[in-house]
């Protein structure tokens, strides 16, 4: 999935419960063709929330976006491929929230940040949903790494010297993670209070001043 569909794409608000049920099962039963409402019916997992855990699902890269099992599908079945599997799909799906230090951020910067990225009803429960999914995949602390990581081999520490154009690289990429989040700021709405819209820009202003590790402006 390219970048530009996983930042439209509503995040997912599905019970992590729901989640974490559909992961231990699908390993006691053959892959199906599709994973649809029948599908977990027969697992008898997310009652009521068929549809909130596909979504999820889809979002995750477990399935595509008819519901066909995708090849971290089949790497989910087994303990020596789920962790970094796993880990991969929540660093891909949310790697913007998480270049901004997504996974140490408060409760309302995280509610804030859904609610104008995503959906303002859902926000609470996308916050919470991603709180569970970064802590699943061991990423509390924040910590990212390449999207090929799966596939990496360790770096040696004689390697990890940054050269010039990696660091203007590194650079550009932070200019524009930082236009991308400004372009998300919303204007003003007449259900929100005056104090409503402002713990928003603030939020904004500490996104901001992650993305770089220093105030914005200092």
């Amino acid at each position: 999935m390219e970048e530009h569909e996983l930042r439209e794409r509503k995040a997912p608000y599905a019970p992590i419960s729901a989640l974490r049920e559909f992961l231990s099962k699908i390993r006691n039963v053959q892959v199906p063709n599709r994973v649809d409402k029948a599908f977990l019916q027969k697992l008898n997992v997310a009652s009521n929330n068929e549809w909130a855990l596909i979504s999820a699902l889809k979002y995750l890269g477990i399935v595509d976006d008819r519901g066909i099992p995708t090849s971290a599908y089949r790497r989910l079945l087994s303990d020596q491929t789920f962790t970094d599997t796993f880990r991969h799909l929540v660093e891909r799906s949310y790697r913007s929230l998480l270049e901004m230090g997504g996974a140490g951020m408060s409760e309302t910067d995280l509610q804030n940040y859904f609610r104008v990225t995503s959906s303002p009803s859902q926000a609470k429960t996308a916050a919470r949903f991603f709180r569970e999914v970064a802590h699943l995949a061991g990423l509390d602390e924040g910590t990212i790494r390449p999207l090929n990581d799966v596939d990496a081999t360790e770096i040696r520490p004689e390697q990890a010297t940054t050269s010039r154009p990696a660091r203007i690289e590194d650079d550009r990429e932070v200019l524009l993670a930082k236009a991308r989040l400004v372009e998300k700021l919303p204007a003003p709405r007449s259900d929100w209070s005056a104090s409503e819209y402002a713990a928003i820009c603030e939020s904004f202003v500490r996104m901001l001043e992650s993305l770089d590790g220093r105030p914005a402006g200092g």
